[in-house]
């Protein structure tokens, strides 16, 4: 309800009556908003299965037409040239889409057997409004439970007249065709929730959704439309009834506006456009192909006969769509006639045209008429549909296509006297200062006509934002390892030869990452720029390992550790790149920084080439928690949340933060204060030890030397006296334990090391801790902590087989994938070592202080790879980018199709011998088998069991 509805409900109808007369003027024109056509796709004959394939057979003047494929019917039994032979056609000719018997019914979801009884209208409607929605960037998935609006267009009912044997029936008999269920099945599967349904208005059906879809829009019925419609040639007897009717060509050629007219071919076709108000296309910055000026519908009345046009209508019609467009007759310069090739409809179609068109239009500026149908036949429901497609590729192409078959013009047009003009070469159409504008007509042999006028897409580019850093992902992904291989062959012939070549990088990963369905089977690519993608795809595609790919099943999702490390942090620059571009790794810094009420940032990041000192630990301790801070901030803006957390050494501090125990803020100033209790030990020495989880009976002898973290290779880290230090380093050399000693800046020696752990403790008394909001993996305890408080900080360190146990208490908890928080690789290191699994993850964040960005995207492509779900607007929030149309899924087809039923045989002989022979149990295995046996076959099988027993 809006906020007028109760004042609206209180006024009597006919005081909203005249209100709403007065209001005339607006409504009309909040109902000229242009409608954006954001995406398209299309099966036509020909191989035309994309818009690039299309043009090139637009282009190059070529038609589709063939003689009648021996996979629909046997022409013979039905093929008779003398016209009026009943039951026979006397035409051989039509144009055909390859591979109507086939479909992918795993993709949507569908089982096999209901496959097979679906009619290939909905199984090619699904393919083919899958692709639109791709190539208009739009995740199909993100749809669910929205307006969106379906509107598809058909006239035929071909598989219902294959299905004439009442054995063949079954529970999906009734989903499995009738015209509405083809616009209700896509709604089904998209879970689309807006206004659905399928339009049978003969000839023009395609034409008449896309009008009603725009409409639907304009009022703001539905803020997304899928409009289209579909032909296919599955039965010969609609041929029939054309013959029957005269309709058909004998030569088999669409011979439109030529003396020779003799019918038209029937020809194959699916078209689905993707609409939207302009004013929501620009601002989700949509791939904008062309504008929907204006249409309109009605009908031709009372004319010489019910199948015969009629020109007064349809003059009538176009100069409604003017007006609904707010568009003059003198606007246009191309028209997609309907133009069926018929000795009538042809000049009737060409007068009415002239009629409104031809108004005072110079003789020396006239009006190009083509038609598609000369190119690929005509496709009947998808008819409409395709010449706005031809209509659109002309303008992106800025050239009008041939028309064909015109030899001779048709002496009943007044071609002297009309200002038109049809092309028989291809015709420049460049864009200029005059928007170019066509119109599309459709008149249906029921005498429903329809007009639409389509514009040229807005001129200029969205600008790309200057400041996009250059490493970007690239995330492909398929539901089958197959598809997933010739998706991406599909992207490396693109970066060759293709569009993509010319496309922004940073908007192809975009698009492919918010503008596609996350499939499970998934391959993520690092890269700054088209080649160095297409070599790394190249890689994969050859099974090679190659840096900055990863790929995975992503069927099982893992869940995530964050890491977070306290040992090796006294170098400064690590991050720098990130603090640069990354806004909410910067922020959190800088919150970080201003907690602490001290300059921070100039002795983490400082200039470029200028030699730094080893930061003291007063510095460098809330230094790492807020480099720490940053990447948990960045991670979660990117949608990687995680299920548990685990800190070493002072890391626990960090961990404690991520996890809500208390503030980062108030950790900053934890850590500080324990830095600065770290300044006052004395001097000592380090020893970093491999393995050390086992070295718990050989610390009883040493108690002057602690364990306090990890290092960047993994190893543990010992502290203490120098003395002490040398003495626990020969006792290992002469275990066998390889170690190495450097100098320390303080001797954290068990007793100092809990020194300064109660000086931390009495700091955090002063803070109020809160219970974990996600489980925190204590490397002290080795145990999961589930009330912390301000004790915790002054205990004593514990045994170097602690970190070992807290480590496989996140593998109990179903951790699979572990995300370092910090400065380099060491827990990294260390976790490969202590759960050595092939299907874990293990993902550092910072790998250099030079390539922070690169470094976590390679980190970030894996876990995308292994199946984490990633919030991508966020990904790219505060980036500029624009959609563009890439590569679409590759759909894994089958033959499904039902074979003709031979129920006295089953009657006679029970199951087939082949089903009888050989091991029995290991047949009754083989479901796929089974599930094609009819109720009789099953029932013999059972029999002949039960006799075998």
């Amino acid at each position: 309800m809006t906020d007028q509805s109760p004042r609206v409900s209180e006024l009597a109808p006919i005081k909203l009556a005249l209100v709403a007369r007065k209001l005339q003027p607006k409504l009309a024109l909040a109902l000229s908003e242009p409608i954006a056509i954001v995406g398209m796709a299309h099966r036509f004959p020909g191989g035309g299965d994309t818009p690039e394939a299309f043009w090139e057979l637009l282009r190059n003047g070529k038609d589709a037409i063939s003689t009648i494929p021996s996979s629909r019917w046997n022409i013979d039994d039905y093929y008779d040239p003398t016209p009026g032979t009943p039951g026979k056609m006397y035409t051989r000719h039509g144009a055909f889409i390859q591979g109507v018997e086939d479909f992918d019914p795993g993709f949507f979801g569908i089982s096999p057997r209901e496959a097979a009884r679906m009619d290939p209208h909905q199984r090619l409607l699904l393919e083919v409004t899958w692709e639109a929605l791709e190539r208009a960037g739009i995740a199909a998935t993100g749809l669910k439970g929205s307006s969106t609006g379906v509107f598809v267009g058909m006239m035929n009912e071909d598989f219902s007249h294959l299905m004439n044997d009442a054995t063949q029936i079954d529970l999906h008999t009734a989903s499995g065709s009738g015209l509405s269920v083809a616009a209700g099945r896509l709604a089904y599967i998209l879970g689309l929730q807006g206004p659905t349904m399928a339009v049978d208005a003969a000839c023009s059906s395609s034409l008449v959704t896309v009008h009603l879809a725009c409409q639907s829009l304009r009022t703001y019925e539905c803020d997304l439309a899928l409009a289209g419609g579909i032909s296919l040639i599955l039965s010969p007897l609609t041929a029939v009834v054309n013959c029957a009717m005269r309709m058909l060509s004998q030569k088999g050629r669409c011979s439109t506006f030529d003396a020779a007219a003799d019918g038209f071919v029937r020809g194959e076709g699916c078209g689905m456009l993707v609409l939207k108000r302009l004013s929501d296309a620009i601002a989700d910055r949509d791939p904008i192909l062309a504008l929907i000026r204006g249409s309109a519908t009605n009908h031709s009345g009372q004319s010489s006969g019910l199948t015969v046009p009629n020109g007064n209508a349809l003059a009538k019609v176009m100069r409604a769509a003017l007006r609904a467009g707010g568009v003059e007759p003198g606007q246009l310069s191309y028209l997609e006639a309907h133009g069926t090739g018929t000795a009538i409809g042809d000049p009737i179609e060409m007068e009415a045209l002239g009629r409104v068109y031809g108004q005072e239009r110079p003789r020396e500026d006239p009006i190009v008429v083509g038609s598609v149908k000369t190119n690929i036949g005509h496709t009947e429901g998808a008819a409409g549909v395709a010449g706005i497609i031809k209509v659109v590729l002309a303008l992106q192409n800025e050239e009008i296509p041939a028309h064909l078959n015109l030899e001779t013009p048709n002496p009943n047009i007044r071609w002297d006297e009309l200002p038109v003009t049809v092309p028989k070469g291809r015709v420049a159409w460049p864009r200029g200062q005059k928007r170019r504008i066509a119109g599309v007509t459709a008149f249906g042999f029921n005498g429903t006509n329809a007009h639409v006028l389509i514009e040229e897409a807005p001129a200029g580019e969205l600008p790309s934002a200057s400041s996009t850093p250059s490493a970007q992902v690239l995330v492909l992904s398929a539901k089958t390892p197959p598809a997933l291989r010739e998706l991406a062959q599909q992207y490396v012939n693109g970066f060759a030869s293709g569009a993509l070549r010319h496309a922004p990088f940073p908007d192809i990963c975009f698009t492919a990452s918010t503008g596609r369905v996350a499939f499970p089977h998934r391959v993520a690519v690092v890269a700054s720029g088209h080649e160095e993608a297409s070599r790394r795809l190249s890689g994969f595609l050859r099974d090679e390992e190659t840096p900055g790919v990863r790929s995975g099943s992503g069927r099982q999702r893992s869940r995530i550790a964050f890491l977070f490390g306290g040992q090796g942090t006294e170098r400064a620059g690590w991050g720098r790149q990130l603090f640069e571009s990354e806004p909410i790794f910067r922020d959190a810094v800088l919150k970080c920084e201003r907690a602490l009420a001290c300059p921070l940032v100039p002795a983490l990041f400082p200039q470029e080439g200028k030699a730094s000192a080893p930061l003291a630990p007063s510095v460098a301790l809330p230094g790492l928690l807020a480099l720490q801070c940053g990447l948990v901030h960045l991670w979660k803006g990117w949608g990687i949340e995680p299920s548990a957390v685990l800190g070493s050494g002072t890391g626990e501090y960090a961990a404690a933060c991520a996890a809500g125990v208390f503030s980062w803020e108030e950790g900053v100033k934890l850590v500080a204060a324990l830095g600065a209790q770290l300044e006052r030990l004395p001097l000592g020495a380090e020893l970093a030890v491999e393995e050390f989880a086992r070295l718990g009976e050989v610390l009883l002898g040493f108690p002057e030397v602690c364990l306090v973290g990890i290092d960047g290779g993994g190893r543990g880290v010992f502290s203490g006296a120098r003395a002490s230090v040398e003495a626990l380093q020969a006792e290992l050399a002469r275990l066998g334990v390889r170690s190495e000693v450097s100098n320390g800046p303080h001797a954290m020696s068990p007793a100092g090391w809990k020194s300064v752990r109660e000086a931390a403790g009495a700091a955090a008394r002063a803070v109020v801790h809160q219970r974990p909001q996600v489980p925190w993996v204590s490397t002290v305890t080795g145990q999961v902590l589930e009330s912390p408080g301000a004790e915790y900080w002054q205990g004593a360190p514990g045994g170097p087989s602690r970190p070992a146990a807290a480590l496989l208490a996140l593998g109990e908890m179903g951790v699979g994938a572990h995300v370092e928080i910090g400065p380099g690789a060491g827990l990294t290191a260390w976790g490969k070592r202590v759960r050595p699994a092939p299907e874990l993850h293990w993902v550092p964040s910072l790998r250099a202080d030079s390539d922070g960005r690169e470094a976590l995207l390679e980190g970030f492509a894996e876990l995308v790879a292994a199946g984490t779900e990633v919030a991508w607007p966020d990904f790219y929030h505060g980036q500029q980018h624009a959609k563009v149309v890439l590569p679409t899924s590759r759909f894994q087809r089958s033959r499904y199709w039902f074979d003709p039923p031979q129920a006295s045989a089953s009657k006679k002989q029970g199951a087939p011998p082949e089903v009888l022979e050989g091991d029995l149990d290991a047949l009754a295995g083989q479901l796929a088998l089974l599930e094609e046996l009819s109720d009789e076959q099953a029932q013999a099988l059972l029999e002949s069991l039960k006799g075998a027993g």
